[in-house]
């Protein structure tokens, strides 16, 4: 006489932490900590969960900020224009260059990739700057994007378009970048 085959056992399997999902399991903290130990802050039922608060400024320091801004936008875009003209010209103000000397064209590749690297820079600087603008226009400005916690004011007193506290700022340079 034949066996008859047992029927195979369907095992359900979970992935690791699957029960911790599921609605009413106990909250349970990670045996490992991992992330950045910054503490979060609470969500305000904002924009999709981004962890933000009021500006700690009030309307007077606000505009004052946002002049200063203003002002420093408006320097780089000149500085920016003047770097990029000046790049694309020659010495004797024609916009081709045809050097006489091998060494001539070197320097002048040079000069020009040196000025063209600089107006990137420029170039960043003012994309930080018009995001500080929205910040002050959203009423989030001076406020760690990391943290949620208020940027010291020396810190924005010299570094206006600031994003992140300074402890934000070297735990983001100790990870190796944004």
């Amino acid at each position: 006489m034949r066996k008859p085959k047992p029927k195979p056992v369907r095992r359900v399997f979970t992935a690791p932490g699957e029960q911790l999902l599921r609605p009413g399991s106990p909250v349970r903290k990670p045996l490992i900590p991992s992330g950045p130990s910054v503490v979060p802050v609470p969500d305000s039922g904002g924009d999709a969960g981004r962890k933000t608060k009021k500006s700690p400024f009030g309307k007077r320091e606000l505009n004052k900020y946002r002049k200063i801004l203003i002002d420093k936008r408006r320097e780089l875009l000149g500085d920016m224009e003047n770097i990029e003209s000046d790049a694309l010209r020659s010495e004797s103000g024609e916009l081709s260059h045809f050097p006489q000397h091998m060494a001539d064209q070197g320097s002048d590749t040079f000069e020009q990739s040196l000025s063209l690297d600089l107006a990137a820079v420029d170039r960043k600087m003012i994309k930080e700057i018009d995001d500080a603008l929205e910040r002050i226009d959203k009423g989030v400005y001076g406020i760690c994007e990391m943290t949620g916690k208020p940027i010291n004011i020396a810190r924005l007193n010299e570094l206006p378009w600031a994003r992140y506290s300074i402890e934000a700022a070297r735990e983001i340079e100790r990870r190796g970048g944004r």
